[in-house]
């Protein structure tokens, strides 16, 4: 009986096992290799989202309380400016799970987002200049999402995170020579660090056709304790009087809530002409380092404490797809109020926009 069990194990049960190992295995090989580089439509940057990777060409009103204006005449801006965002999201992969009814229950993959922003004077006199540049890259961004009831309110949940991300910004020329040249206090706070980021999503629009409605919900938190904390000064760029004004940061941490709108039936609706409200309320943090302003010819500082700052970002429009809903051209009319949105800016509070939006979704 011993030798009967022993030739059924070794002879029969263990290589139909291997065999069936063997078979899955080169399935799942398949499908891991059918999933590279394939898009994925859920989870995907909402228009209001603050540096997102959306392209964008943005033509508006601002009020910056910056120090700098080429054209002395004035002291704030009150010229239209031009604000163009640049980014992708890179698929890398995508993969679908299937229940027992072969209906779609998951759905994994991976998106590389990597965004650049420009604040540009183009209206500036003399030359045009551009005032700010960010770059936000870094480690890929994976993401779940779980298929509900089709006729119910809330159809899936959703969750994208970014493990590792990193922010640096830059000031124009323009800028750098004039702090020297009007010996402003600090010619350059270089805000670079990394951090990670979570989002929550309820009834992800993915690839629907239909009237639906969004929230997100969001986090992040700041990795890196380089200099002090988001940013850093340089020696040679700093006035040795400000140091004292200058603090470490003890906050870590932004949140936001995100609601989107997408009309796709009803008054100038329809599924390849899309109508869209996005609004993103965000808690952002202000640093600790002055403020200044010219008074009888001196730069006089202001202190500002570090802590939370709430910002709106709202957009309200239309987006047209191609016969692929891969891609969209979308118009929208964009205002934001709240913490200069811009790296090197970012400590004026009260910083309002107005324009109109240009952008592309590929």
């Amino acid at each position: 009986m011993k030798l009967n069990i022993r030739t059924l194990i070794l002879g029969t049960i263990i290589p139909a096992l291997l065999s069936t190992l063997s078979l899955k295995s080169e399935e799942l090989s398949e499908k891991i290799l059918n999933g590279l580089l394939n898009s994925s439509l859920y989870e995907r940057p909402f228009v209001s989202e603050f540096h997102s990777s959306i392209s964008k060409v943005e033509l508006g009103y601002n009020k910056s309380y910056a120090e700098y204006n080429l054209n002395s005449e004035t002291e704030k801006f009150d010229r239209p400016m031009i604000e163009l965002h640049l980014g992708f999201e890179a698929p890398l992969f995508s993969y679908d799970i299937f229940d027992d009814k072969n209906k779609k229950s998951w759905s994994i993959g991976a998106t590389l987002p990597i965004s650049v922003h420009v604040l540009e004077d183009i209206f500036e006199p003399v030359t045009a200049a551009v005032i700010n540049t960010d770059f936000r890259f870094g480690s890929p961004r994976i993401k779940a999402i779980k298929y509900l009831n089709d006729e119910g309110f809330l159809k899936n949940i959703s969750f994208s995170w970014i493990p590792m991300f990193h922010e640096c910004t830059h000031l124009g020329d323009e800028i750098i020579i004039y702090r020297k040249d009007v010996d402003f206090p600090i010619t350059r706070i270089n805000v670079s660090y990394e951090y990670t980021e979570f989002h929550l999503t309820l009834n992800d629009v993915a690839d629907s056709k239909k009237n639906e409605h969004t929230l997100r919900f969001g986090l992040l938190y700041r990795l890196s304790d380089r200099g002090y904390g988001y940013f850093d000064i340089q020696k040679q760029a700093i006035d040795i009087d400000t140091v004292t004004y200058v603090k470490h940061s003890e906050f870590r941490f932004e949140c936001f809530a995100a609601y989107q709108y997408q009309r796709t039936e009803g008054f100038l609706a329809s599924e390849r002409f899309r109508n869209i409200l996005s609004a993103e309320f965000r808690s952002r943090v202000r640093y600790a380092y002055p403020i200044y302003k010219m008074d009888k010819g001196v730069w006089q500082p202001t202190e500002v404490k570090e802590g939370y700052i709430g910002n709106i970002n709202l957009y309200f429009g239309w987006k047209f797809y191609a016969k692929s809903d891969n891609q969209s051209l979308g118009f929208y009319f964009h205002y934001f109020r709240g913490l200069n949105p811009y790296g090197q800016l970012r400590n004026y509070a009260g910083y309002n926009f107005f324009g109109l939006s240009l952008t592309y979704e590929p």
